[in-house]
C-alpha cells in the first residue's frame, strides 16, 4: 500500500480584502486611484464600472487610474473580481469632485438709511463643496449679524 502526498493546492474563489472606501472626494485635476483588493486562486481577472456602466475589460489590473480628474467624472465606482471557481462584486466607492468655479470679483454698491441693514446678494458661485464665504468691508473682515 502506498500513501501519496497531493502538492497540487485546492483551487479558491475570489474574495476581497479590506473594506474598501466609501468615498472619496478628490480635487479636479488631481490623478484618482482605486484599488480592489482581491485574494483567491491566480490568474485573478479585475473589470470596473463607473455608474453601471463597464468602464475596463476583465484584465488583471487591480487599480482604476484617472490622471486628470474631470467634474464629470464624479460618480459610483465598482471593481468585480473572477477567476475559475467564480466571481465577486466589491462594494462601490462614490468619488466626488471638489471644484471652486469662476468668482466675480465685481464691486457691489448699495445705499441705505443710516442705521438700517444693507443686504447684499452672493454672486453665483458654482463650486463643490459649498464654499464658505467671508465678507470684508474697508479690508476688514465683516463679522455676520455684528452691528
Amino acid at each position: 500500500m502506498e500513501w501519496g502526498i497531493s502538492t497540487e493546492s485546492p483551487e479558491v474563489a475570489p474574495y476581497l480584502r479590506g473594506a474598501g472606501r466609501g468615498q472619496q472626494v478628490v480635487l479636479e485635476g488631481n490623478r484618482l486611484v482605486l484599488t480592489c483588493l482581491a485574494g483567491g486562486s491566480w490568474p485573478l481577472q479585475y473589470r470596473w464600472t463607473f455608474n453601471n456602466i463597464n468602464v475596463t475589460d476583465w484584465a488583471p489590473q487591480y487599480r482604476l487610474a484617472i490622471p486628470s480628474l474631470k467634474r464629470t467624472d464624479a460618480g459610483l465606482y465598482q471593481c468585480m473580481v473572477r477567476n475559475r471557481m467564480g466571481a465577486v462584486i466589491h462594494r462601490k466607492t462614490e468619488v466626488q469632485v471638489a471644484f471652486l468655479g469662476t468668482f466675480s470679483a465685481e464691486e457691489q454698491r448699495k445705499t441705505v438709511i443710516q442705521g438700517r441693514p444693507a443686504i447684499i446678494s452672493l454672486p453665483p458661485l458654482a463650486s463643490f463643496p459649498r464654499p464658505l464665504v467671508t465678507w470684508y468691508k474697508d479690508g476688514h473682515k465683516i463679522i455676520p449679524n455684528n452691528q
